[in-house]
């Protein structure tokens, strides 16, 4: 009977373990069943061009932080988005932000990351000045704070990354004391330094992406070195990321931003000359060590600054520990104080027995001497630790300069493509990487010639040893201006525009006309500017035309109506890209496509009795009015684009097939020549659209 007992008991538990694992089966369902991954979205926050939800991963359980971009960015924002994902998964650190997933929805890239149940560093310690947190009021809780930031940045610079936009606000502190630097947004790749992987992720922020401050610096406002605030000449490097640590050790240590004004610009002017107050001045209870410390790493000039973020972050354990700073360059006294205070019991015993005895002295000065040793074995080993640091960034190097022609090519499609900031940049670390590589001197002379810098421009070409034509140019207008940071007078540019004319030299005369045209100047010299390059840039065709060569160009600055009517010479007009028109007459000129037009705001265009015959460079797809009369424009596909068209003019073209027109549901007037199009075509017009007969007559 017992028998018959057991068998039924391990019956039964038999059933209830497949019970059990029927009942872990559905996760297999559920699992292959999700579509959607992400889901129950609410917002976190947001910054610069990203905003931040909180969102259940439904494959693993967990809650995650997802960004993702604010608006339909362009391809290049979506890039540096990607960019600074991929870069945050490859900088696995417990002090940084982990990475769990990124991807594209519907063409838009998003990433999610750990979340952080917590407060920013900027909150803790505004909560802290206000009296309203019962933690981090001790400064050693704080410095723990600081030491593990200084942890993830010096991690960060030996991958060969840049963070360049340290601040409390991208610090975040878990309510269980986890630490996490975030944001990396504006990193930057060390390309001579960094991982062969990291490669991929090289970033090179270029000016009209950078996000933090309206597109104008790299950095934040009181957090940023000199040599962001563009009111300096200097390149970034992992001294400033430790000038912004300088800033982070500041407000850990008073609790107030070290650089504080009314205006942006006014916060930038004190950056650049260091101009700020002591910290012993806000509170004289701060240490004068950490002070001199702080001071250190918020010099004005980088190469006054700590050598690296492991030497600032050894000065603030030295203090901890009792020892003096070298910021500080203590005296002797204050040498034999920190030494008793830290050997404070050995110090009473050691007093006590020389009362007794004089031979304890001899075992203090073995103490001593002892005490010597080990800092001589430290300082030796901390050598051998550099040195080795040394050789394994010299293998480094040496590992990369394979990459440099690959930043070359890269240098090169960018400056075709008028991205000339990155093309800049991807010529500095293909020389960095390769000093040797001559066409990247060569094309990064061209570059700095285009934009104005004379000095650098002679510099590279000299390296290059090719170009001596250009290499002339530079060395002539190096006499005119020697400031790399000031521009040319609207004279001397059309002088320099006409030396490119003469080197024959089509990406030099092109790099500057696109440049000059993309740049911020006052409406007034753009105007004097077009005119100038105009006439330059039309000088074969104004000496073939027999007739009136004076050049028509009016702009009304109060209606934003542009005229160049009635100039059969002018060809070439690129110059009048980005021009803020909104209304443009080009009637009668030889123009002959849109390419000038490009970036203008127009609502209203007139090119009839021009050399136009297509439509698809027209690019100014917001176009309410559009005369194409008296030209041999035959096909108007193109203007599917133009949703807002109202008024069309094609009277006396080549057009003959209006089908385009009856898709294009905000036109309202059709003007055409008689018998243009035949009855057919005009009963498949839309009757909301007005037929009007040309009473002009064709152009000869």
């Amino acid at each position: 009977m017992n028998n018959d007992g057991n068998f039924f008991d391990e019956k039964l538990a038999d059933f209830f373990d497949e019970l059990q694992d029927l009942d872990n089966l559905p996760l297999l369902d559920i699992i292959s069943d999700i579509n959607e991954r992400y889901s129950d979205f609410s917002y976190l926050g947001e910054g610069g061009i990203k905003i931040i939800h909180k969102c259940k991963d439904l494959k693993t359980g967990r809650y995650v932080a997802m960004a993702s971009l604010k608006h339909n960015e362009k391809d290049q924002k979506k890039e540096l988005f990607l960019k600074e994902a991929r870069l945050t998964a490859a900088l696995q650190h417990p002090n940084i932000i982990p990475l769990h997933d990124l991807g594209l929805k519907d063409g838009h890239p998003w990433f999610t990351m750990k979340l952080v149940s917590g407060s920013s560093l900027e909150q803790v310690l505004k909560n802290l000045k206000r009296g309203n947190l019962k933690q981090f009021v001790s400064l050693n809780e704080r410095l723990d704070v600081f030491i593990k930031i200084c942890d993830a940045i010096a991690y960060a610079h030996s991958r060969g990354v840049l963070h360049l936009d340290i601040k409390p606000d991208n610090i975040q502190i878990s309510d269980y004391g986890d630490v996490l630097l975030c944001d990396w947004g504006l990193a930057k790749v060390m390309a001579s330094v960094c991982d062969e992987e990291l490669l991929e992720c090289y970033t090179f922020n270029p000016k009209e992406l950078d996000l933090t401050v309206d597109g104008l610096v790299k950095g934040s406002p009181g957090y940023m070195a000199p040599e962001q605030t563009r009111l300096i000449e200097g390149k970034t490097g992992p001294y400033t990321d430790i000038f912004s640590l300088g800033c982070i050790l500041y407000k850990v240590l008073t609790l107030e931003v070290p650089f504080q004004g009314q205006e942006f610009m006014q916060i930038m002017k004190k950056t650049a000359d260091g101009d700020f107050i002591r910290p012993r001045d806000i509170d004289p209870s701060i240490p004068q060590s950490l002070e001199a410390v702080c001071m250190k790493a918020l010099s004005p000039r980088p190469e006054d600054r700590y050598e690296s973020v492991i030497h600032l972050q050894k000065e603030i354990t030295d203090y901890r520990l009792g020892f003096a700073t070298i910021a500080e360059d203590a005296s002797s006294v204050k040498l034999i104080r920190l030494w008793y205070n830290r050997n404070r019991t050995l110090s009473i015993a050691s007093l006590i027995i020389f009362v007794i005895s004089l031979f304890t002295t001899s075992i203090t000065i073995n103490n001593l001497k002892l005490e010597k040793l080990n800092a001589q074995q430290t300082a030796e080993k901390l050598k051998l630790t550099a040195d080795k640091l040394q050789l394994e960034n010299k293998y480094q190097q040496k590992f990369n300069k394979g990459a440099a022609p690959r930043f070359l090519n890269r240098a090169q499609v960018a400056f075709n493509s008028f991205n000339f900031k990155d093309a800049q940049n991807f010529c500095e670390s293909a020389v960095e990487l390769d000093p040797t590589l001559k066409e990247a001197w060569n094309l990064k002379g061209l570059l700095h010639l285009i934009n104005e810098e004379f000095n650098a421009s002679v510099s590279s070409f000299i390296k290059s040893e090719k170009s001596k034509q250009l290499l002339n140019i530079a060395s002539k207008f190096k006499k005119i201006k020697s400031d790399d940071q000031s521009r040319l007078s609207v004279n001397d540019f059309i002088m320099l525009f006409k030396e490119a004319q003469k080197s024959n030299n089509n990406q030099f005369m092109g790099g500057l006309l696109h440049q000059k045209a993309y740049s911020k100047i006052d409406i007034n010299q753009r105007i004097e500017f077009c005119k100038g390059i105009i006439k330059a840039h039309n000088q074969k065709s104004l000496k073939r035309y027999k007739g009136n060569k004076t050049l028509n160009f009016s702009y009304n600055t109060k209606v934003n109506s542009l005229d160049l009517s009635d100039n059969p010479w002018l060809q070439s007009a690129t110059v009048l890209q980005n021009f803020p028109a909104l209304s443009a007459n080009f009637s009668n000129t030889s123009i002959k496509n849109f390419i000038c037009f490009r970036n203008q705001p127009l609502r209203s265009l007139n090119v009839s009795g021009t050399k136009i015959i297509e439509l698809h460079t027209l690019e100014n797809n917001d176009l309410i009015a559009l005369n194409i009369s008296n030209t041999s424009i035959s096909n108007l596909t193109k203007l599917k684009d133009l949703h807002s068209l109202k008024i069309i003019d094609i009277s006396y073209s080549s057009v003959r097939d209006c089908a385009v027109l009856k898709d294009l549901k905000s036109l309202e007037n059709l003007i055409i020549h008689p018998e243009q199009l035949s009855t057919n075509e005009l009963e498949k017009m839309n009757p909301k659209i007005k037929i009007i007969i040309s009473k002009n007559e064709p152009s000869p």
